[in-house]
Parts: C-alpha cells; structure tokens; sequence
C-alpha cells in the first residue's frame, strides 16, 4: 500500500468512525419542555408536573419535595415509554419553592436524569 492509499484509508475509516459516533450521541433523547418551566414563579399552584423528551422514554423515579418535604403524588409517570410524562400531586401545592427530579432509561437503553425548580408565590 503506497502513502497516498494509506492515507485515503485512514481517512475513510476516521469519517464512518464519527459518522457512527455521532448518530449514537444523536440517538439519546433529549428533554424538551417542562411544566411548570425551569425557574418559574406561579401565582397558582399546578395540577400537574410535566416532562416532554424528543424521542421515548421510560421514568423510573420522580421525587418532589417542596416547602413541607417530600410530596405524595397520586398519580407517577413511572411506567411505559413515552415521550411526554406528567405526575400529579395527591394534594394541593402550597406555596413555597419546589425541587423535581426525575430518572428514566431513553428507547436506545442510556440513562438519563435530570431536575428542575419551580416557585409558588405566596
């Protein structure tokens, strides 16, 4: 093999390697909305607590703690794969800052995890 074909070889395998490499990063899902947003500030509190992904997932937990603690949630995400997820509280959110995080297992099988904070004013 002469120089010149090594080369081309050599760069032939280099673009399929990040042509591959890179579909896997592209595979993973990505969480795109939440409800309430990131930072928010309500004046009510919300019935649900939404996460929405650009591709299936599955939640494997959801914790909420908030002003009093841990909330109870009487209904969970936690369950099939799917791209929009959303918990509901047993009971009424009273005001104060609120901590939402959450796991899941993407369709590709990487994990993933993630959390987000919310305030209702007073």
């Amino acid at each position: 093999m002469t120089g010149s074909n090594g080369k081309r070889l050599f760069m032939a395998v280099l673009v399929v390697a990040f042509g591959l490499a890179s579909q896997l990063l592209w595979a993973h899902a990505h969480i795109t909305d939440t409800y309430p947003d990131d930072g928010a500030q309500l004046e009510q509190a919300p019935d649900t607590l939404e996460l929405e992904f650009d591709s299936p997932i599955r939640i494997t937990q959801i914790d909420v703690n908030g002003p009093q603690g841990t909330v109870e949630l009487s209904e969970s995400p936690i369950g099939p794969l799917a791209e929009q997820h959303a918990a509901v509280p047993a009971t009424a959110l009273d005001a104060g800052d609120y901590h939402v995080v959450w796991r899941g297992i993407a369709e590709d099988g990487h994990t993933m995890s993630g959390e987000y904070r919310f305030i209702i004013q007073e």
